[in-house]
Parts: structure tokens; sequence; C-alpha cells
């Protein structure tokens, strides 16, 4: 049995992260800013749900201290928190408070979620970080102009999931950065491909596996390398 600590796990990947990780009797602690009725349903004595805006550093020690007075360490932390800006943008529709609070949620909150929760994570033996980010992320792949600022808060977690890796291999700590496809969620749309439990699946077998030789490295959901 793993312990997880997940964030963002009201709807989408998040959720359905929660749902997998605790069909497998894992130990999950599931973050949430505004709980789902999915999610609460999923609450057991295996799951246990805890408030978390990523984007409050008190919240975020909050949300420490009541993992901490369960268990004494974490085996996997899964930062999947992220909002995007629904309405598009183009030059001339760019906002600097919509821009700024992307970057706080998508590329900075993983790194406080990260910071907070270390100790806990240098406890277990073979720990993994796993920062969710996109295709969009990858500047080889980039082709468009599509979703500007949510593609460089993407491309910006990860390199700091490399930066991280390099840090915290010496802790035998794993960081990576996992690509989930394009999914099928109210982020994704209804056109997506991918289902989130395909997506999910195919995530967690890569987690799994991971080692810490493959620390530092920017995965597809199906453990396909991606460029940068």
């Amino acid at each position: 049995m793993k312990t997880i600590l997940i964030t963002g796990s009201s709807r989408g990947i998040g959720l359905e992260l929660v749902h997998q990780y605790a069909e497998r009797d894992d130990r999950v602690f599931a973050t949430y800013r505004t709980p789902s009725t999915a999610l609460k349903a999923l609450e057991s004595m295996r799951v246990t749900l805890l408030p978390l805006d990523v984007g409050d550093p008190s919240s975020i020690d909050a949300a420490y201290h009541a993992v901490r007075a369960e268990t004494d360490s974490l085996d996997v932390l899964i930062n999947n928190a992220a909002i995007t800006n629904e309405s598009g943008e183009r030059l001339g529709s760019f906002d600097q408070a919509s821009m700024l609070e992307m970057f706080r949620i998508n590329t900075i909150a993983p790194v406080l979620v990260t910071q907070r929760f270390l100790d806990l994570l240098r406890r277990s033996a073979g720990a993994k970080i796993v920062n969710i980010t996109s295709e969009l992320g990858s500047l080889e792949l980039k082709d468009s102009g599509y979703a500007a600022t949510y593609s460089a808060t993407k491309t910006a977690l990860n390199s700091i999931t490399r930066s991280l890796a390099f840090e915290l291999r010496r802790s035998g700590i794993t960081v990576v950065s996992i690509d989930p496809g394009w999914v099928r969620t109210d982020m994704g749309g209804s056109s997506a491909p991918l289902l989130p439990e395909t997506s999910v699946s195919g995530m967690l077998r890569v987690i799994d596996q991971l080692g810490i030789r493959d620390t530092g490295t920017f995965l597809r959901w199906d453990g396909a390398t991606m460029p940068w």
C-alpha cells in the first residue's frame, strides 16, 4: 500500500486519479478547493478529503498539518491542480491579472506544495513527485499561438521539474513531468480523444515503474518520452 497526495481532486484527471488509487486500496489524501459530489462519494477509510487552495501558502500549511497528523511519510505527490483561460488569448486581449494567476497556480504552487511536504517525502524510500504538465508545454511541439499563457506555465513547470530533479536526486526522490494527453474533461473539452480512465490507468502504470533513473524526464501518459 502506498500513500498518495493529489492536488486538484474535485474533477477530471484528479478525480480519476483518486478513484483508481482508491480501487487499489492505496492511502489517498485528495485535496480540493471546492469539493464535488463525485469526490465526496469517494471518501472512505482509505480516502481522506482535504481542503487546499494551492495558491494560498497558509492553506498549504494547514493541509500539511492535516496529513502529518495521519501519516509520517508520503510515497507519491501528484501536483495536478491547474487552471486555464477558457476565453482564449490573442494580442490585444492579454490580461496581466489573468496571466499572473495562471503562473501562480500552474507553476509556482507545485513548488510551494512540494517544498512544504518535502519532509514527508524524504521519509519514504523511493518517493516520487509527479508534476502534471501538458504537450502544450513542449517548445519543440509548439506550432500555434493557442493557449499562450497556459502553455508558458507548463513550459516553466517542466523547467522547474528539471531543477527539482537535480536537487532531490541525492535524497533518492524521483521528480518527473507527465503529460496526461488530450483528455475528455471540463478543461479538455468534449472533442478530446482520451477518456480520463484511459489516461489515468496509463499514468499509474508509468508512475509505478518510475525510479531514480527517470528523474528529470518529461513523459507521456503511456510512457513515451516527450520532447522538451
